[in-house]
């Protein structure tokens, strides 16, 4: 039903706590930007999905935040109303599949730098990429590397788990993340329990469209699950659905 998929009502207000009491394990973004005076997030995306939910996720900050934010990195149209100001267009970095960047490749790693670059200057507190994976990861990676191991290296948390579910044996995979990845994100209620069985933290903070869903409220209407799939992208409906057979498969919390 309709509840498996929709998160509690006060999950997006806890998410700004949630971040702070794992990573930068001690509170130390926290610590760091009441000491600086704002909270610095640098954060990402590549896709208009990715937008939408950075956008998002930018004003819950801002809202919750008990000092200033501000934010810089690479985004769309969403992200920039909530005050980004893109470093380049958002849709240099969106590409999608091997055979597609491979004409792009030296672009994508000069985007790649210059992100790194001008993420190494602003000296964030928490860098958040959304999504796009390809692009995101070696941009994280390449981060960690860049600050090896120093105290004052930002969280880095990505938010929309990898659809590791999706191929056999691919949860594997998640415990390398760790390796520049300090929290996971996620969108779908199983995907939180097998991160951290694989040694990556994470927390489930919903879909918002499924939100958007129920805060229309309309009266004299019940809202079945069909609808809401019918709301959701064919590319949605098929994790939900091979969601729930991985959960089945493992034997997991079903996420009421």
């Amino acid at each position: 039903m309709l509840s498996r998929w929709i998160p509690a009502a006060g999950r997006q207000r806890g998410l700004l706590a949630r971040l702070g009491s794992r990573a930068y394990s001690y509170g130390r973004v926290f610590d760091a930007a009441a000491r600086d005076g704002e909270l610095r997030v640098f954060v990402v995306a590549g896709e208009v999905s990715g937008d939408s939910l950075a956008s998002r996720l930018m004003a819950s900050l801002r809202k919750l935040s008990p000092v200033p934010v501000r934010f810089a990195g690479v985004g769309g149209e969403l992200m920039c109303k909530e005050g980004l100001q893109s470093l380049f267009p958002m849709e240099e970095i969106a590409i999608m599949g091997l055979w597609e960047l491979l004409p792009h490749i030296y672009n994508v790693k000069r985007k790649i730098k210059d992100t790194l670059d001008a993420a190494i200057l602003f000296r964030p507190h928490a860098v958040v990429t959304v999504d796009s994976k390809g692009f995101s990861f070696r941009l994280l990676q390449q981060l960690k590397c860049r600050y090896n191991q120093k105290v004052d290296s930002p969280l880095h948390v990505h938010y929309v788990a990898p659809s590791f579910w999706a191929w056999k044996g691919g949860e594997s995979r998640l415990s390398k993340l760790h390796n520049f990845v300090d929290h996971m994100l996620c969108i779908l209620p199983f995907e939180d329990e097998i991160c951290r069985l694989h040694g990556l933290p994470a927390t489930y903070v919903g879909h918002p469209l499924l939100d958007d869903a129920a805060g229309l409220n309309v009266a004299g209407t019940s809202l079945q699950h069909k609808n809401v799939d019918s709301e959701l992208s064919p590319d949605m409906s098929m994790r939900q659905r091979s969601g729930e057979a991985f959960s089945l498969e493992h034997g997991l919390s079903s996420g009421n």
